[in-house]
């Protein structure tokens, strides 16, 4: 029985050291606590950061990386002393900011490196995304209505529609919580 278990430990153990070494992975770490016990499994790509932690059980998230902001490094002496260090992701969750902590990670200063600019980029990104304006090639130049983005609501929406349609940008972690309440302020000002 023991074995059974030592041996699905394996083969999992096994599985996240190739998912860390796919193509589109651009960072991963295992954990190293001091106990040799539990260390987590994390990997960066674009657009997701993974983590898993757990020896019996098992906690796995992942969080889309422009959600990630402020990414810090806290290191004890003796994590210092071994090589180590805790890695502190914030991320902005749709019901508020939530610290993850990626404990014992091997180079530490290297990690939040890697994860501050990954982030920057996806931030960018869904921004450039939020301000992309569309329109339709067969309509005169004239004619063509732009796609509205997190800033501007359309204006011919009532203004219930464009409460609702703002919360759903908040809650897809488009728009901060002070965007948010900047744009929810202008639209109750108008009613």
């Amino acid at each position: 029985m023991v074995k059974r278990a030592t041996d699905g430990i394996s083969a999992r153990s096994k599985e996240a050291d190739e998912l860390a070494h796919a193509p589109d992975v651009l960072w991963a770490a295992k954990g190293q606590p001091i106990t040799g016990i539990g260390g987590g499994r994390f990997r960066l790509t674009a657009s997701t950061l993974f983590f898993e932690r757990g020896t019996l059980t098992t906690n796995a998230q992942q969080v889309p990386t422009h959600q990630l902001f402020d990414i810090d490094m806290r290191q004890s002496l003796t994590q210092k002393a071994r090589g180590v260090g805790d890695v502190l992701v914030h991320v902005h969750r749709p019901s508020g900011v939530e610290v993850a902590v990626l404990p014992d990670i091997p180079h530490p200063r290297e990690a939040v490196t890697i994860i501050n600019r990954v982030a920057h980029e996806a931030r960018l990104a869904a921004h450039r995304l939020a301000n992309t304006h569309h329109y339709t090639a067969d309509a005169a130049p004239q004619q063509a209505q732009p796609v509205p983005t997190a800033h501007a609501p359309s204006p011919e929406l009532d203004p219930m529609e464009q409460l609702v349609k703002l919360g759903q940008l908040r809650d897809a972690g488009i728009l901060t919580e002070e965007e948010f309440a900047t744009k929810k302020a202008e639209i109750l000002a108008r009613l």
